[in-house]
């Protein structure tokens, strides 16, 4: 078995080092490390030509924003299994070893591993994706007896973060599985759509992945301008998508969907300046109202039909009353 890991560049300069060496020093040896060098500088273009190992692909191109680079990866890859990286993150050195662990036993198409945040020099705390399933055993990081729908529902609420999951490369032709170009908040679309996809899929509860949040840097975390705008046209193809699948039964699923992205959503309207605010709601009502009702179902047991109990229900409710 073999992984590909896929980092993209865009002017990270020294940053990236790090997140190399964390990857060629893992104790799994078969690997590939393909990096894309998004339109890049010569200062981090010199960082990169100085990479010597042969497990290292670089792979340039002119600028095209970051979903772009992440394709451009994944046509490059060999692996057996794929997963991604930023290029200012970090992976603990036994987390390809761990995951090869779980494959050989389970052979899961999908592997979904924890992370830490890192905000500031020295805070390190659990990523934003503590979230719990029914019936999933958090003191033994296993999922127990759960049916693969309430997997994959369970796992659809997970944070939708690229670092997070591991991927057969089968699952990703058989879906015909890429990140959705000229949007950000690309990580919902692609997340959403390769557990729809997968016909198995794992967790490792150890967290061996870091995001490191950076001060002084543009990142789109930390951003509040009209970038914000882009999740609205992500969300509604991810609907759409999810919609013409299979799993649009599974209502447990569906519902994970409609909170995580009703979750992004109001985030942005949250972080836009007052002058933005009321077109982002003219746009955002146009797509809720566009909407199968089902999505607003997001339990099959709720003596509540519409869910109201919900905060992100009730945001979406007000906003079309």
């Amino acid at each position: 078995m073999k992984f590909s890991c896929i980092m993209t560049t865009y002017n990270d300069g020294e940053l990236i080092r790090q997140s190399v060496d964390s990857v060629l020093n893992q104790t799994f040896e078969s690997l590939e490390l393909i990096i894309v060098d998004d339109g890049s500088a010569q200062h981090t273009k010199e960082i990169l030509s100085s990479i010597n190992d042969p497990r290292v692909k670089i792979i340039p191109q002119a600028n095209d924003g970051l979903s772009s680079a992440r394709n451009r990866g994944m046509q490059h890859a060999q692996g057996d299994y794929i997963c991604f990286l930023d290029a200012d993150d970090t992976r603990s050195p036994w987390a390809f070893a761990e995951v090869a662990r779980v494959i050989d036993e389970t052979q899961a198409e999908l592997v979904l591993v924890r992370g830490a945040i890192s905000r500031g020099r020295t805070l390190i705390e659990p990523f934003l994706d503590e979230k719990q399933a029914e019936g999933y055993d958090a003191e033994v990081g296993e999922f127990g007896e759960m049916s693969l729908a309430d997997r994959k529902a369970w796992a659809t609420s997970f944070e939708p973060q690229s670092a997070n999951k591991f991927i057969s490369r089968t699952l990703i032709e058989r879906g015909k599985i890429v990140f959705p170009n000229d949007h950000f908040f690309e990580d919902i679309f692609f997340h959403t759509m390769v557990i729809a996809h997968a016909n198995s899929l794992e967790l490792i509860d150890s967290r061996s992945f870091t995001y490191f949040q950076r001060q002084l840097r543009p990142q789109l975390t930390a951003s509040n301008t009209q970038v914000r705008f882009d999740i609205i046209g992500t969300a509604r193809v991810t609907f759409q998508l999810f919609e013409a699948h299979q799993d649009f039964i599974n209502v447990r699923q569906r519902g994970a969907l409609m909170i995580g992205a009703l979750r992004l959503l109001r985030w942005c309207e949250e972080s836009l300046p007052l002058y933005h605010r009321d077109a982002y709601r003219v746009a955002l009502r146009r797509l809720l109202r566009g909407l199968d009702p089902k999505f607003f179902v997001i339990s099959s047991d709720t003596p509540d039909p519409h869910n109201l109990r919900h905060p992100l229900i009730r945001y979406a409710k007000e906003l079309l009353a």
